[in-house]
């Protein structure tokens, strides 16, 4: 569907622009609104930070910036979060190599944290079919809005389920 697409292509680009930014070292804006105070897109804590954009895993000294991350966005309102990284990622950045953020890694720290928590995990690299983003438009339409959804990078997984909420969120509202 063409307008999908255009969507599509809307939020990867404005992703794109906040990651560049990051990578600079302005961290001034962290999220993308993809449908405002409702649906926030980002990539993963600490993803492009100079500093540990690159490391695998997440070095100890980065704890206080993944810290200092999830703050940010509770300050920006979220209230509950869609993960889309795999197990493997979650456990290749966020438990392993010492950063000790949570027993049972990002998530529980997420959920350590006050936020709603789903998980849908996806193998990086693949587009996601139109049953799995139905499925994660279920889980979006029942959560405590503003929610976050975060992939790794925020190009492959995020965007295309993204656009795929706010078409249809916005279509169902409309009926």
């Amino acid at each position: 569907m063409k307008e999908v697409k255009d969507l599509e292509n809307r939020i990867r680009k404005k992703l794109q622009q906040i990651r560049e930014r990051i990578r600079a070292g302005d961290e001034s804006e962290i999220v993308a609104w993809i449908i405002p105070n409702e649906l926030a897109c980002s990539q993963r804590p600490l993803r492009d930070d100079p500093r540990f954009g690159g490391r695998t895993p997440l070095p100890p000294e980065a704890k206080p910036l993944v810290i200092k991350w999830v703050r940010r966005i509770k300050e920006m309102g979220i209230r509950s979060i869609i993960c889309l990284l795999e197990e493997q990622q979650l456990n290749r950045y966020y438990v392993e190599g010492g950063l000790n953020l949570h027993p049972c890694g990002l998530l529980g720290y997420y959920k350590s944290q006050g936020f709603e928590v789903r998980h849908f995990p996806m193998t990086d690299y693949q587009r996601p079919d139109e049953s799995y983003m139905q499925k994660v438009l279920e889980a979006f339409k029942e959560l405590p809005k503003p929610v976050l959804l975060h992939c790794s990078a925020a190009i492959d997984r995020t965007t295309p389920v993204a656009a795929f909420i706010a078409y249809h969120y916005k279509e169902d509202k409309c009926k």
